[in-house]
């Protein structure tokens, strides 16, 4: 079985903690009513995610970005 091995650094991204994964939330900003101390002044609502990414934990640099399977 071969390792996978970092494209930019060469790091093992088997070992443990060597990678992150950041999934990317799309949306959209409507205006509230809000007082100052109550919020914003705007709800966030959360769209489909539809990409995520997968990160080198030594280098910090990006591996692979993957589309989400649907289920």
């Amino acid at each position: 079985m071969a390792t996978l091995a970092c494209p930019n650094c060469g790091a093992d991204l088997t070992a443990p903690q060597a990678v992150r994964i950041a999934e990317y939330r799309f949306g959209h900003l409507e205006k509230a009513d809000q007082a100052p101390m109550e919020g914003p002044g705007f709800i966030y609502h959360f769209d489909k995610s539809d990409t995520y990414t997968v990160l080198c934990n030594a280098c910090r640099r990006l591996v692979r970005t993957l589309p989400l399977a649907e289920k």
